[in-house]
């Protein structure tokens, strides 16, 4: 009977995987993982790392991190999580995760202090993405079964997450890209209604930006909408 009701429960993991392959939003893709895992292993803590410039960021939490996300950063090789996207293997510790040799404090994160750790790579296409780490306040000794489970989990979603990295990467270029466009037009038309240098024309454009405390593009955006109102106001 438990061996059902285990093959079930990996059933039902393996259908909310596929549904996660086909979203290319990388936050909600790493927002589901987090809550799969987190229901599988039933964690206190879960954190998702992405690989990118050769180092592991933190990109997801089941506990809210907004001051932690995208600012926590390890190397490869260090800490726990480092040494398990250099070596490529999986890391299960029972209690007084916090005293081993390889683990690396963060004064944010309360779930330094959690006695269990299970670490896993997530590996696609021979390639490392990330590290998903689940957390447990109190001793666990992680069953073989769990633990390769949860490496399923990270097998599985290697590429929902590669995906969404290269549609958020080419979104990210086709933003930076429309901002430059938008930018460009916004200083022409101040270079000729004011009859300044272009250089006089970004820095009024940062001026107002900090100023109003919004981004330049939305200061850009409005130089020019205000000029096209102009151009089609009827004569007096």
């Amino acid at each position: 009977m438990k061996k059902n009701s285990q093959e079930q429960e990996l059933k039902i993991l393996h259908q909310i995987i596929q549904t996660i392959s086909y979203n290319l939003d990388l936050k909600e893709v790493l927002e589901r993982i987090v809550k799969v895992v987190s229901q599988a292993t039933k964690a206190d803590s879960c954190f998702i790392y992405l690989k990118g410039d050769g180092e592991l960021v933190l990109r997801a939490s089941k506990n809210p991190r907004p001051k932690a996300i995208g600012k926590i950063k390890l190397k490869v090789g260090e800490g726990i999580t480092g040494w398990v996207a250099g070596k490529q293997k999986t890391v299960a510790i029972t209690n007084k995760a916090y005293e081993d040799e390889r683990f690396k404090f963060f004064n944010v994160l309360p779930e330094d202090k959690y006695e269990a750790f299970l670490s896993v790579p997530i590996i696609y296409k021979d390639k490392v993405l990330g590290v998903i780490n689940v957390q447990h306040r109190k001793l666990r000794n992680y069953k073989k079964q769990e633990i390769e489970m949860l490496e399923t989990i990270a097998r599985a979603t290697g590429g929902a997450i590669e995906n969404a990295s290269l549609f958020s990467e080419k979104e990210a270029l086709k933003e930076a890209l429309e901002t430059r466009k938008i930018l460009a037009r916004a200083k022409g038309i101040l270079m000729k209604e004011l009859k300044i240098s272009e250089e006089e024309a970004y820095k009024l454009l940062h001026k107002k930006s900090m100023d109003k405390r919004l981004s330049m593009k939305e200061v850009a955006e409005a130089v020019i909408i205000s000029s096209e109102l102009r151009d089609s106001a009827p004569s007096q």
